[in-house]
């Protein structure tokens, strides 16, 4: 995975965002992979409507052919 990326991937914090709140929780979401970083585990900044989060690399997925 690559900055530029379309990804389908988990996170908690993007139900927020969902209508009504985390109604969307457990399932995948679409975004765009912004920065790709190591802390201690593999992590990519990826923008979902508009908005910043932060997934663990293990819950993400590529959209389409690589």
């Amino acid at each position: 995975m690559n900055v530029g990326d379309l990804v389908e991937f988990k996170c908690i914090g993007a139900g927020k965002l969902d209508e009504p709140p985390y109604s969307k929780d457990g399932e995948w979401r679409t975004g765009v992979i912004l920065a790709k970083r190591k802390i201690n585990l593999d992590v990519v900044d990826i923008l979902y409507k508009g908005h910043v989060f932060v997934a663990l690399v293990d819950n993400c997925r590529l959209i389409g052919n690589v």
